[in-house]
């Protein structure tokens, strides 16, 4: 099968079909975990997962697949959708960055992209620091992160979905009796992804008119 890696995912209206981008994510992430930079990261004991949050986010929150990102958008990905959407440890951000550097040699090698060498330059050790500091800044996180992160600091299983409907109830209650910390609102953090998109526009050169959609 032959993989056109700049088809597009939008319609004329820049509307997103959400068929034909699962399956380009899919289609993508799968030729990568398939080559010998993902292998060679199989081999590290690394499992993939990161690129494909990286094209999901790419395409659901900036409108941008792998061969129109750039560095700013990379780094609007990583410092803050990552930290306020993933749910994962700050230790984690070395491996992401190796991971990441691994699919953007593929996407060089493979596709011979115009811009995977600038987004390379932008996965160095100085941004995996950044990341670490970010990923570990409450002050980051999104509404869903805060509410996964202060379950599992007080002990309950968010992975399962008794361990999530425990802490619901647990929190509501406190909420409720002025007795447990609120999560703050979206307009009390940062700026949120809409911002970081009107903001990077100019910039991901994606046309004159911006995009609506919802992610799914």
């Amino acid at each position: 099968m032959t993989f056109n890696i700049h088809q597009q995912v939008f319609d004329r209206n820049g509307m997103l079909l959400e068929k034909k981008a699962r399956q380009y994510q899919d289609q993508l992430v799968q030729l990568f975990e398939q080559s010998p930079e993902g292998q060679a990261l199989w081999n590290e004991g690394i499992e993939p997962a990161w690129a494909s949050m990286l094209i999901d986010f790419g395409i659901n929150y900036l409108s941008v697949t792998p061969p129109q990102m750039s560095p700013d958008v990379m780094h609007a990905i990583l410092f803050d959708l990552f930290p306020r959407k993933v749910s994962a440890s700050a230790d984690e951000a070395p491996e992401i960055i190796r991971e990441l550097q691994a699919f953007w040699q593929f996407l060089q090698r493979e596709f011979h992209l115009e811009n995977a060498a600038a987004c390379l330059n932008a996965l160095d050790e100085k941004t995996a620091r950044k990341l670490k500091k970010e990923m570990g800044d409450p002050a980051n996180f999104g509404i869903a992160k805060s509410f996964v992160t202060m379950g599992m600091e007080r002990g309950f299983d968010m992975s399962s979905e008794e361990g999530l409907n425990e802490w619901m109830a647990i929190y509501n209650a406190e909420i409720a009796a002025g007795a447990g910390p609120r999560i703050p609102l979206p307009g009390e953090r940062n700026e949120n992804a809409q911002q970081f998109r009107d903001r990077l526009q100019p910039r991901t050169e994606r046309g004159k008119q911006k995009k609506t959609r919802k992610r799914k």
